[in-house]
């Protein structure tokens, strides 16, 4: 298994690139940068990109995207502490989502979800929550274990992500540690252990069973869902791991690190199959089309490249 550079697109924004999710059944992406846009994309036949569409209204730099399954909206969370919600087809804003500082790292759609269910990474609150992307109201809260006060800064929440079955929610913390929810129910169901460093990011192989990590520890978890049990750790970063993604056909995962290096894993061999050396700066995003023939990585150094799998 490879990837081989289809196209890359320098200054793709006019500030560092830190988040990109696809479309999905199709070769539409989105990006969200520092210069407080979310821009989306088209991946044309010729393997070039479009002219993006510019999404504004966050007034300081976006942090994550997501796309709902119906792949008509799109959510943006920025340091301004709002959550945005596009329509992706008339470009129209459909809610603003006012949130309490710090509170909104990373957010994800439910993907198995017709109802715009949207999971927000707490960060200082030590929690999860769950708002709704039709009307902005809150829907959930899932909190961590309680903690002493003078140990909460540690389970401030960095990430989030849910599992494509949509019944698992997990999220990471600073402390290493990643929790994991039964979605129906609202039940922690695991604590799992084995990072001692921020935990970045998060992502589920297809089948829902196993989930993959980013941690500044250098190394990205492999771990059992069901039996909470760690089955490998994967080290080759020269830094912090800070984004991470299961290719759709759950034999692969690529990660981006402030190495500026973009790494494929072979989930079979548990090895690392390739480093790719396109990004100058830190690669804050990596993710794969649902049809698993394409990758994207995004940096600090405000490109967005773009990759065929084979």
């Amino acid at each position: 298994m490879r990837v081989s550079l289809l196209t890359k697109t320098e200054d793709a924004h006019d500030d560092a690139l830190w988040c990109v999710a696809w479309k999905p059944r199709c070769s539409d992406f989105i990006t969200g940068s520092v210069d407080e846009t979310v821009k989306a994309w088209t991946l044309e036949e010729g393997g070039s990109l479009g002219v993006p569409h510019s999404y504004t209204g966050h007034t300081l730099g976006v942090i994550s995207v997501s796309i709902d399954a119906s792949g008509m909206y799109a959510a943006s969370s920025a340091l301004d502490s709002f959550i945005r919600v596009w329509n992706l087809e008339d470009n129209s804003t459909k809610c603003v989502i006012d949130t309490p500082p710090s509170e909104t790292w990373q957010i994800a759609f439910n993907p198995a979800s017709n109802s715009l269910l949207l999971a927000a990474a707490g960060g200082s609150s030590n929690r999860v929550v769950v708002w709704s992307g039709e009307d902005a109201s809150m829907n959930e809260q899932l909190g961590l274990p309680a903690a002493e006060e003078k140990l909460k800064q540690e389970k401030f929440v960095l990430s989030v992500a849910y599992s494509p079955d949509g019944r698992r929610l997990a999220c990471g913390a600073m402390d290493g540690t990643v929790a994991v929810f039964d979605v129906p129910s609202g039940k922690l169901l695991h604590m799992l252990t084995g990072h001692h460093k921020p935990v970045r990011d998060l992502s589920f192989t297809p089948d829902s069973k196993f989930i993959m990590t980013a941690c500044d520890d250098m190394h990205s978890h492999l771990y059992d869902v069901e039996h909470a049990s760690l089955v490998e750790a994967f080290s080759g970063h020269e830094s912090w791991v800070l984004s991470v993604a299961c290719h759709p056909d759950g034999g692969a995962f690529a990660t981006g690190s402030s190495d500026a290096k973009v790494k494929l894993w072979d989930l079979q061999t548990r090895s690392c199959a390739q480093t790719v050396t396109e990004h100058t700066d830190q690669v804050w995003g990596v993710a794969w089309q649902d049809s698993g023939a394409h990758l994207a990585s995004v940096s600090d150094d405000k490109s967005v490249a773009i990759y065929a799998f084979s």
